[in-house]
């Protein structure tokens, strides 16, 4: 009996898992739907990031890779983008894109919450809809100004505070707050680019001395 019991409850467990996998995996599919082109202007905003080809770049919480493609674009077959996240259902939908798409200007990387584990530093770090959601975040970008390169950039996209639910359960955040604590890491603003009607747009470097 005892047996039996431990048997289902491993098995439903597993039903579990494999269930929630394949809902968060369905969830990435729909942020990489093209209609969100219309009003996420990728092309506006990778133009905007002025990327030199050849160039290492990291796409942090990568998501699904919705940017991973249009960052691969620019930076050419002789750049790399680093596709950063901590969820693996997310890593996986992007190896296999790559394997698709026949892209070796990618790499999946497994971050920690507190560590992207770059490879090497790079010449920027693109974030969009992902900084509202991580904690210590003076801390993070505290210690990621040691994988930048000289002349590095942190380019931030998120969502405004709009409404009068919105940001009710921490899935938004002002501009301001966004600026004030990269000030607090060690950077300085270097644009801000009125691209998004929904996102604000700031890009930051490494603060002198």
């Amino acid at each position: 009996m005892i047996h039996e019991t431990l048997r289902k409850r491993i098995v439903a467990s597993l039903i579990l898992i494999l269930s929630l996998t394949g809902c968060a995996e369905v969830n990435y599919q729909r942020l990489n739907d093209p209609s969100r082109d219309t009003w996420q202007k990728p092309h506006g905003v990778i133009e905007k990031l002025s990327i030199t080809p050849g160039s290492p770049v990291a796409d942090l919480g990568a998501g699904g890779g919705y940017f991973t493609w249009h960052l691969a674009r620019a930076v050419g077959a002789r750049g790399m983008v680093y596709a950063v996240d901590i969820n693996p259902v997310a890593l996986d939908m992007i190896f296999r894109e790559m394997v698709a798409r026949g892209t070796p200007n990618v790499r999946p990387i497994r971050a920690k919450p507190h560590d992207p584990r770059l490879p090497e530093p790079v010449d920027l770090v693109f974030s969009c809809n992902t900084y509202h959601q991580m904690r210590d975040r003076v801390a993070y970008f505290r210690f990621l100004t040691s994988s930048l390169r000289p002349g590095g950039r942190v380019a931030i996209l998120d969502f405004h505070p709009r409404g009068f639910f919105s940001g009710l359960f921490g899935d938004r955040i002002t501009k301001d707050e966004v600026r004030l604590e990269m000030e607090a890491a060690g950077y300085r603003l270097a644009n801000d680019y009125d691209l998004l009607d929904h996102q604000h747009f700031q890009v930051f470097a490494k603060s002198e001395g």
